[in-house]
Order: C-alpha cells, then sequence, then structure tokens
C-alpha cells in the first residue's frame, strides 16, 4: 500500500472552506482530521467532527496497546476524511 499522504493543516483548512463555501458539500457534510502518528506510524482518525486541531493525540493502537503520543500537527501535516449524506439524486463526482 503507498503511504499515506499528509498536507499543511493551512492547506486542509483551505480546501474544506472552498468545499463548503462553494456549495459542493452539502450542508451536513462532516469531516474528520486524520493524521499518521509521529511515534508509532499508525494512522490516526480524530474523533472531532468538523474541527481541525494543531496536534493531533494517538490514545489506542490498532492492537488495543497504548501508543499516547501527541503529533504536532503544524510540522507532520494532516488530511481529512469527509462523510456525505448521499440521496439517490446524489452524484458523487459532484461532491468531489
Amino acid at each position: 500500500m503507498a503511504p499515506y499522504k499528509n498536507y499543511s493543516i493551512d492547506e486542509c483548512a483551505k480546501t474544506i472552506k472552498e468545499k463548503f463555501d462553494s456549495g459542493k458539500w452539502p450542508a451536513d457534510t462532516k469531516f474528520y482530521q486524520k493524521w499518521t502518528c509521529e511515534k508509532c506510524g499508525e494512522r490516526v482518525t480524530g474523533e472531532n467532527p468538523n474541527r481541525l486541531f494543531t496536534e493531533g493525540h494517538h490514545s489506542e493502537k490498532d492492537d488495543g496497546t497504548i501508543c499516547g503520543h501527541t503529533t504536532d500537527l503544524r510540522i507532520h501535516g494532516c488530511n481529512y476524511m469527509v462523510h456525505f449524506r448521499l440521496t439517490s439524486k446524489s452524484n458523487i463526482t459532484d461532491l468531489l
């Protein structure tokens, strides 16, 4: 699998704002911040929808063990995952 791509937090914020402002994303769209843990290398998904943070805390690893590391996302970057509510009239390519 290819490594995950992280972008600057400013670039993520700009792109997200543009999508909402343009009307491409419905008002009830939710995004979740994602990052790669600096300590263990696992991909982490934030728990707070529609918020970007400058630090990402990785509590528990996929195998259930504790990681406990906080990654500075201003230095290491991040990305985001988007949740759309699709209807029978939705065209996914119009949302991207």
